[in-house]
């Protein structure tokens, strides 16, 4: 017959534990220690934001707090209280802490006050990762990573859009005082209470949200959605769907994938920030190497979701050797020549049925096209320069004659448009534009070969920071806190390449 050790479960085990040697060399809580305990960078920031030199009770380390808060994210963990709950029994944050245990409160507020100080551990991080010449500082990429926010996209909308749900809202509310007052069942009744005191809070916060808020305006002045929960993030689009979120963009040297700068958004339209981004990689980069306009002469790669005039204008005013290509660089690439063969639907600019200018006749006398069904369209614009190459001529239809022709299908790209219009362009001779220089240059052999390098060099970072540490949503609010989030994980990044090189 076999036999079995007892099993006693009301016996006690005391265990002499010596929490360095808990921190084993070469794991990242030992680079956090290697970093923060030996004056590697510089916390004394953070006493200003303390006041008990004389009174009150002593306060924990900052240095011992972001080793906690560092390690915690590391980990995909970033509610305060399980934090606090580690501290209390994880053996590994016992350690980094040295049995400090603060509570969820103090890791919080330290967390989401920190703006200032971030910026100044993000560069002394910058400094030590120069020191070990981990950044190459010859080729640096730019992109985009959309994340979503502690704010959910349904309480999004203009100012009449909120209108309208606080009608709905109210809709509903009279229809359940209405039922509320028929029924005689006190479990009906209740139930009817408790549904209608949750439309009356959610009316409640719309109205107090419209008082206290003005129309939100996106870059071209014309209104975006706005957000009840957290009006400084954005509904975009994004490879998971729609969101309501936030971009983190950063900035990323070759050599060893080391972020240089990082910077959240609230927008979706990446390209809006790329002097942002030059600006203010080009401030750390002083910081850190005491030159002033760094980025002159260096190589810098971004995707086709930063394309623009005003973007490749603004670059080449800073004599930076940009790479970014325009959306019809693959048509153009031919090593995808088979693309359209998995193309499920053209659109309607490539589609042959679609009438193009050349279906439109055009008068010289008169300054005028002539649409297949017989309309006129007129000259609404003199010649004006468009992208600095081009000078255009606009013509446009009579307001009612596109609203119930047989034809706009094929005529008009965009179904909800109410009239044709028809741009000609014609090139001012000698004199090219940013956006055909960089056709040019990204189509040469050598401009292919410098570009293909970046998907290699920036997606792994985010590839990193979204499944390795599952940063898959923002938790605090507000572009500032956002930025503070973002910038942590940045430096867990940068610190994870320390590692191997203490």
């Amino acid at each position: 017959m076999a036999r079995y050790k007892e099993v006693d479960y009301r016996q006690s085990l005391l265990l002499a534990v010596n929490y360095s040697e808990q921190i084993l060399e070469g794991t990242f809580e030992y680079t956090l220690c290697y970093l923060f305990d030996n004056d590697k960078v510089d916390t004394t920031i953070f006493d200003k934001k303390y006041s008990n030199d004389k009174t009150g009770r002593k306060a924990i380390l900052p240095s011992v707090l972001l080793k906690i808060v560092l390690l915690a994210y590391s980990r995909g963990i970033f509610s305060s209280r399980r934090i606090e709950r580690l501290c209390i029994e994880n053996i590994l944050f016992k350690s980094v802490s040295a049995n400090t245990c603060p509570d969820h409160s103090t890791i919080a507020n330290f967390i989401s006050s920190m703006d200032n100080e971030i910026k100044n551990i993000f560069v002394d991080v910058l400094l030590i990762c120069n020191e070990l010449k981990l950044i190459g500082g010859e080729v640096f990429a730019l992109d985009g990573h959309k994340v979503s926010s502690n704010a959910s996209k349904e309480w999004s909308g203009t100012i009449s859009d909120l209108e309208k749900k606080k009608e709905k809202f109210e809709t509903m509310m009279n229809l359940l005082l209405k039922k509320h007052k028929e029924t005689d069942v006190e479990e009906e009744k209740q139930n009817y209470k408790t549904r209608i005191k949750k439309y009356n809070q959610k009316i409640q916060r719309i109205i107090s949200f419209i008082q206290s808020n003005e129309p939100k305006k996106g870059r071209r002045i014309k209104e975006v959605q706005s957000n009840i929960t957290d009006n400084e993030s954005a509904r975009m689009k994004s490879s998971h769907g729609i969101i309501q979120g936030y971009t983190g963009e950063a900035v990323v040297d070759s050599k060893n994938q080391i972020i240089v700068y990082a910077e959240a958004f609230g927008d979706g339209q990446e390209q809006e920030y790329v002097d942002d981004m030059v600006i203010g990689t080009e401030k750390t980069m002083m910081e850190v190497f005491q030159r002033d306009n760094y980025l002159e002469g260096k190589i810098f790669l971004a995707d086709n979701g930063n394309f623009s005039e005003t973007n490749l204008e603004f670059l080449e005013s800073k004599k930076i050797d940009a790479y970014i290509p325009d959306n019809a660089y693959r048509k153009r690439d031919p090593r995808y020549v088979t693309y359209q063969r998995h193309k499920k639907k053209p659109s309607p600019a490539e589609d042959k049925s679609f009438y193009r200018i050349d279906k439109f006749q055009y008068d010289s006398k008169n300054d005028t096209f002539t649409c297949p069904k017989g309309v006129i369209l007129k000259r609404s614009r003199n010649e004006g320069l468009i992208k600095g190459r081009y000078l255009g001529k606009r013509y446009v239809a009579p307001r009612t004659s596109c609203m119930k022709c047989e034809l706009r299908e094929k005529c008009l790209r965009n179904k909800s448009a109410k009239f044709k219009t028809l741009l000609t362009l014609r090139s001012i001779p000698n004199q090219k534009s940013f956006t055909e220089k960089m056709r040019e240059k990204i189509d040469s052999k050598e401009g292919r070969e410098i570009y293909s390098r970046r998907m290699g060099i920036i997606e792994p970072v985010f590839a990193n920071i979204r499944f390795q540490k599952r940063l898959n949503y923002f938790t605090l609010r507000t572009k500032q806190k956002v930025n503070i989030q973002w910038n942590l994980f940045s430096l867990i990044h940068n610190i994870e390449k320390i590692r191997k090189f203490i």
